[in-house]
């Protein structure tokens, strides 16, 4: 059996160099386009994805509004679900006449607008409409849209006075007890509006 055997003179090696040559630049931009499309799906997955979102994040997340009411500099900020909060509803003792010196400038405010739209001071509390009332004053809308109501045991219901001023609030309700809730969506209130 004989074998053949091709032997490429000079010319034709440079023929065939010339056109693997071209081949290979031609089938570079290929092979960058792929190596591109490559990297960019990597940085999007990775980079893009990530900084989107972060972005996301800081859009999804709750603002905390802090107000300057307070008389002695200390702000106090309660994490509704995260932290338990201490329940000091028992602690809270009826509004009456001969307490008015104890409360802060808000609620007296408050009071005295209740006052001047019907509410009557006694010895034993605040009525109004027939009601034994403890008064709340929010001067914010709540950014959760849930309303935190401490009110002690002995009364009939809870007035609450809500945006604008406590000498002037834009919405007032007035929430019996049957209803009244620690923490109540103000979805929930909503139909205890009441227009004085």
């Amino acid at each position: 059996m004989k074998i053949k055997v091709y032997r490429l003179g000079i010319l034709e090696g440079f023929i065939i160099f010339l056109i693997l040559l071209i081949l290979a630049i031609l089938m570079l931009p290929l092979f960058l386009v792929i190596l591109g499309v490559f990297l960019i799906y990597i940085l999007v997955k990775y980079k893009v994805k990530g900084f989107f979102k972060k972005i996301w994040y800081k859009l999804k997340r709750k603002k905390i509004k802090i107000e300057d009411v307070s008389n002695n500099g200390y702000v106090k900020i309660n994490f509704g679900k995260r932290i338990e909060i201490e329940d000091s509803s028992d602690k809270l003792k009826n509004i009456s006449l001969n307490n008015l010196d104890n409360l802060d400038e808000t609620t007296k405010t408050f009071i005295y607008y209740l006052k001047n739209v019907g509410a009557e001071l006694k010895d034993d509390g605040i009525y109004f409409k027939g009601y034994k009332v403890y008064p709340i004053f929010k001067k914010t809308y709540p950014i959760n849209e849930i309303i935190k109501l401490n009110y002690p045991e002995n009364i009939d219901a809870v007035i609450l006075g809500l945006k604008g001023e406590p000498y002037e609030p834009k919405y007032l309700y007035l929430i019996p007890k049957e209803f009244l809730k620690e923490r109540m969506h103000i979805d929930e209130i909503k139909k205890f509006e009441i227009k004085v």
